[in-house]
């Protein structure tokens, strides 16, 4: 899609699966269900979906999936599903991962960088060889001394040959990273959880991440068990929703495996929301 001179395009790494109720917190079974349809293993299908950013002067791609650096074990547990993944995909845009000028990284867990690498004779190296990666330095450090609840998220080989490239960046506070291109602080989820404001001609994105992982996670209780501080994912979630209900802000939903966009509207005391056809 257009966004105002921006090129937009929804670049897949698959989908994958997880716990149900991790992924509503404390909402029970009995409504999450009737938006999300578990399986035998009470795991629900979600979308990697990353987003491509073609400004004319450089390529930007934030997030980058699971990538393919997996045990045939956590194959089965996460339930991975990628059928070629990223590079593939961009490639069918017409892009070679030597194209990609920046990365964005909104957090390090394992299914928003694992695209991030990949293996060359054993060795993980960066899969975006002349891209700089950006993450926050908050959510660098965390990951860098994960404890015992945040350990099975973080995997080192993620973004390590990133930082021994001399290829990362980290950054401390909100900033346009580029024309256009906007991080937004929004920790809850992580300490160091950072959103993507896309504006271009007066027309805006938000690429929420993991503050509001699918268009489920709209009404603002519906907080993932996941998320280490879930009062702060409420209060972010409660600001940013109304900045972006107030400047008309489009939603994009990374986890999302059939409804990536959405306008928000608020009634009656609560958020929701109305999906827009990605093609619009």
């Amino acid at each position: 899609m257009r966004l105002g001179a921006l090129q937009l395009d929804i670049v897949s790494d698959g989908r994958f699966w997880l716990d149900g109720g991790a992924m509503f917190g404390v909402v029970p079974r009995i409504l999450w269900e009737k938006r999300a349809t578990p399986d035998d293993k009470n795991r629900i299908c979600l979308g990697l979906n990353c987003l491509l950013v073609r400004t004319g002067q450089a390529n930007v791609l934030i997030d980058t999936g699971c990538g393919d650096k997996y045990s045939e074990k956590e194959l089965r547990i996460y339930r991975i599903e990628r059928e070629g993944g990223l590079v593939s995909r961009l490639q069918n845009l017409g892009l070679q991962v030597s194209d990609i000028d920046l990365v964005i990284n909104t957090h390090l867990h394992f299914d928003h960088c694992g695209g991030n690498t990949i293996l060359k004779q054993g060795e993980a190296v960066p899969t975006f060889p002349n891209a700089e990666y950006v993450v926050r330095r908050a959510e660098y450090e965390d990951a860098s001394r994960p404890n015992e609840r945040t350990s099975a998220s973080y995997f080192p080989h993620n973004w390590r040959p990133i930082e021994q490239a001399g290829r990362l960046r980290l950054v401390d506070n909100d900033q346009a990273i580029l024309p256009g291109i906007r991080l937004l602080h929004t920790p809850g989820h992580t300490r160091g959880h950072q959103s993507v404001l896309i504006q271009s001609e007066g027309q805006s994105l938000l690429y929420l991440a993991d503050l509001c992982p699918t268009s489920a996670h709209v009404p603002l209780p519906w907080i993932m068990g996941y998320d280490l501080y879930p009062l702060t994912t409420l209060e972010t979630k409660k600001r940013i929703f109304e900045q972006a209900l107030r400047e008309s802000w489009l939603l994009f939903f990374e986890h999302d495996p059939a409804c990536p966009l959405g306008n928000l509207s608020h009634a009656e005391g609560k958020f929701s929301l109305t999906a827009v056809p990605w093609e619009a």
